[in-house]
C-alpha cells in the first residue's frame, strides 16, 4: 500500500508576464511622481517608495489595477478564498546599489509586484522560507526541491507580475545595473 502525500501550508506565488500595459507613459508618469512625491521609507534602502497611489492619478495604474483586480479573482478562488479588494499600491524607484530588506506585508492577504522596467542585474524577488525548515534539512541534500530549499529566487523583468501571499517574507537584491528598476507594488485583503 503506498503512502498518501497531503501539502500542508504551501506557499504559492503566481507569475504572468503583461503586454497590455504602456510601460513607456507609466515610467514617464514614475518619474513626475518621483519629483511631486516626498515618498516613504518602509523595506527601501536608498531606493524611493511613493505614498499611496488613488484612483484617477494615472490611466495605466487605473488600468493594471483592472487587471489585478481580474488575476485576483483567479488566486482566490484557487486556493479557496472569498474576493479581494486593493488595499494599496504604490510606486518603487530603485537606482544603481538601491535594495529592499527582508519584509513582509502585514495585514494582507495576497500581495504583489509588476515590474515597470526591470532587467538583468537589477535585482531579483527573493522569498525566504520562514519556518524554521534550514535547521532541520540536512547541510547536504542530492537535490534541491521545492520540499528541501530554502529560497526561491523570481526574475526582475519587465512586464513580470508576482502575487504571493502577505506573510511569505521576501526582499529585492540589490540593483548592480546603472539604470533605475521601476516597478509598482500593491495589497490586497478581505473585500
Amino acid at each position: 500500500m503506498a503512502m498518501h502525500t497531503e501539502l500542508w501550508f504551501p506557499s504559492v506565488v503566481w507569475s504572468a508576464v503583461i503586454h497590455h500595459i504602456d510601460n513607456r507613459a507609466l515610467k514617464h508618469w514614475a518619474y513626475d511622481r518621483k519629483r511631486n512625491d516626498v515618498g516613504r521609507e518602509i523595506s527601501n534602502y536608498n531606493g524611493y517608495q511613493s505614498s499611496d497611489i488613488l484612483p484617477g492619478e494615472c490611466a495605466e495604474i487605473d488600468l493594471l489595477v483592472e487587471h489585478l483586480n481580474q488575476e485576483m479573482k483567479t488566486c482566490a478562488k484557487q486556493v479557496g478564498l472569498s474576493d479581494l479588494m486593493i488595499n494599496n499600491i504604490w510606486l518603487n524607484i530603485n537606482p544603481p546599489g538601491a535594495y529592499n530588506h527582508l519584509h513582509n506585508h502585514v495585514g494582507s492577504v495576497l500581495s504583489g509586484v509588476y515590474y515597470v522596467e526591470a532587467g538583468a542585474n537589477q535585482g531579483n524577488l527573493q522569498f525566504e522560507r520562514s519556518d524554521g525548515a534550514e535547521y532541520h534539512i540536512p547541510e547536504y541534500v542530492e537535490q534541491q526541491t521545492y520540499y528541501t530549499s530554502t529560497r526561491a529566487t523570481y526574475a526582475a523583468k519587465t512586464g513580470a507580475l508576482y502575487i504571493f501571499p502577505g506573510w511569505m517574507k521576501h526582499s529585492v537584491q540589490g540593483n548592480r545595473s546603472n539604470t533605475d528598476r521601476i516597478s509598482i507594488s500593491f495589497n490586497y485583503g478581505e473585500a
